[in-house]
């Protein structure tokens, strides 16, 4: 829900075994790491921070924007590096083992809705208020494709622009 809490559901009975507490404003994103203990999630607080569930509290708290933290991914295959996007417009990458802040993305022109990444971890994908999806390197760094689309007089148009 929209509020500060994180919960952790048993599938199984239906109940709530764990709250994680620490964000100071709703929670917007939670995503596992890989390893299937340590959880990020992000928050109107504009913080991520890092759970790990064998101790049931955050390990770190990251002041990870300037505005709200709309989405956390952690890469899929080893979890060395998280990815937030905010609506500060940016897009930053995070490394293990302090989360100390790898690179900052800009590009897109509003508040950024989403991200995810390939389950290589070679690719990062945008979405942003303004209109556009972008298709970000990871390993390079800059992004790749830059989609745009809109609405004019009930029809959809779809621009790719390189």
């Amino acid at each position: 829900g929209m509020d500060v809490y994180g919960r952790i559901w048993d599938d199984r009975t239906g109940r709530c075994i764990m709250f994680l507490e620490d964000h100071l404003k709703p929670v917007l994103s939670i995503n596992f790491a890989p390893n299937g203990y340590h959880l990020a999630t992000g928050s109107e607080d504009n913080l991520c921070k890092i759970w790990d569930l064998r101790q049931i509290k955050d390990v770190y708290s990251i002041a990870a924007h300037r505005n709200l933290v709309s989405t956390v991914k952690f890469q899929r295959t080893e979890g060395h590096y998280l990815v937030t996007v905010s609506y500060d417009n940016t897009i930053k990458l995070w490394m293990q083992p302090i989360w100390s802040a790898l690179y900052s993305l800009t590009g897109h022109e509003q508040k950024i809705m989403s991200a995810d990444l390939s389950r290589d971890g070679r690719w990062i994908a945008t979405v942003s208020y303004d209109h556009t999806f972008k298709i970000w390197s990871a390993e390079q760094i800059h992004y790749i494709l830059f989609f745009c689309s809109f609405f004019l007089n009930n029809h959809f148009f779809f621009l790719d622009k390189k």
